[in-house]
């Protein structure tokens, strides 16, 4: 019955949403639309065509390793990303822009998961397997992929407390749809179980780790003083980058800069909202509590404004703003959103601080290895950043050890292939 009625909820929205969209279209505002048509120019042939699906600007990073890997390792071989935003969507033309355009031979935006419209999308795009990054479970296209004989793989496969809860609550029709997943490759033993839980086939989970540890960034790419130049910082700035940060985080955050900012006056921190859409939002709190920003596309400079606050309004700048910090706080944490992922700042040798709802893999063993903190709220936030503003030896200590744990979580992305050719996914 749930499931019957989802069809008819789908196809509904569908016939409605198709004349907004072509009248969206004409005002230069196809992405409704997109959503609604398959897309064009889908090339044809190709012994191999994989259709990975990205939710968004985070996922992106995912789904182009996976397309980098699979061009390199099966050649001739067509990839083709979806993602369900435009941000997203931008993220992946800018990725494989820099390639030059080896990555990916076509994006789009992900079909609206009505039965028919995901039905096209599938035979028009034709693939020979589909990977859905993450939490991509959309009944309708599961199910189309399906019915075609196109085996489903989730890659670096996540399920949070709250995606886990709202699942959990329509067990019985999401069983149905998971059941017809081929592979599912989580990253961790949490995720497995819940997965498991919701009816995922035991003898169908793999734990092969976090694809994008893979991708991590490289420190020895990174010179701090050439970055404080191009974000318009002073030569010897003490940053503080807090970067991801979802609703009812920022105020934490700023209330525990305000704090810092009366022992290290000299401060300056860099906030990233985790979607861009927010900026706007964030620099009216940031104004309620007296803090002066400067926009990162303003063009004018911290330096000479005497400003405290770097407010990135950018896509893809995050990693350059965790390489210059004396410390990092990685967003999503601080409420039940499951956090976002440590081990970038990690990564770079950057101390790592989040709050206690982070659920990403590697963040225990960056605590256990005294890589990061865990802070509850503004006063323990405000507490560990002076620590490391203060303490050179203990910042280098911790990001240090850092390195070290992050060296020991790559390879997720060669044992999610080798799974799917040891189970005859992937010839």
């Amino acid at each position: 019955m749930i499931r019957l009625a989802y069809r008819l909820l789908t196809c509904s929205a569908a016939v409605l949403a198709y004349p907004v969209g072509v009248l969206l279209a004409v005002l230069g505002r196809p992405a409704l639309l997109d959503r609604l048509r398959p897309p064009a120019d889908i090339p044809l042939g190709g012994p191999v065509r994989v259709w990975i699906h990205a939710a968004s600007v985070g996922e992106a990073g995912i789904a182009a390793a996976m397309a980098e890997k699979i061009k390199k390792e099966y050649p001739g071989a067509l990839t083709f990303v979806s993602t369900m935003t435009v941000t997203g969507l931008a993220r992946i033309r800018c990725l494989n822009e820099q390639s030059g355009g080896f990555l990916v031979d076509r994006v789009f935006l992900a079909p609206l998961d009505c039965p028919l419209v995901a039905r096209a999308f599938v035979n028009r795009v034709s693939p020979t397997i589909c990977m859905l990054v993450e939490t991509e479970l959309w009944p309708s296209l599961i199910e189309a992929l399906d019915r075609s004989g196109i085996p489903v793989v989730m890659i670096n496969g996540k399920l949070t407390r709250r995606s886990f809860r709202r699942y959990m609550a329509v067990k019985t029709f999401m069983e149905s749809t998971v059941r017809r997943i081929a592979l599912c490759c989580v990253q961790s033993r949490p995720y497995a179980r819940r997965f498991s839980m919701m009816g995922v086939p035991a003898d169908t989970i793999e734990i092969t780790g976090n694809i994008k540890f893979d991708s991590l960034p490289d420190p020895a790419v990174y010179d701090r003083r050439t970055i404080l130049g191009e974000f318009g910082l002073p030569p010897g700035a003490r940053v503080f980058t807090a970067g991801s940060t979802r609703p009812g985080e920022e105020e934490i955050i700023i209330q525990a800069f305000k704090t810092i900012l009366g022992h290290h006056p000299g401060a300056v921190m860099i906030i990233a909202p985790r979607h861009l859409k927010r900026v706007r939002e964030v620099g009216r709190i940031l104004s309620e509590y007296g803090l002066e920003y400067v926009l990162r596309t303003s063009g004018e400079q911290l330096e000479s404004t005497g400003r405290p606050v770097l407010l990135l309004d950018t896509m893809g700048e995050l990693i350059t703003a965790f390489a210059c910090s004396e410390a990092a706080f990685v967003g999503g944490s601080l409420g039940e959103y499951g956090g976002h992922n440590p081990m970038e700042p990690a990564a770079l040798g950057i101390p790592v601080l989040f709050g206690p709802y982070m659920e990403q893999t590697g963040a225990k063993e960056l605590l256990d290895g005294d890589a990061a903190a865990l802070v509850h709220d503004e006063t323990e936030l405000a507490l560990m950043i002076s620590r490391l503003l203060t303490d050179d030896s203990e910042r280098l200590k911790m990001g240090r050890a850092g390195l070290a744990v992050v060296g020991r979580f790559r390879g997720g992305l060669d044992r999610t292939l080798r799974c799917m050719r040891e189970r005859g996914i992937m010839g």
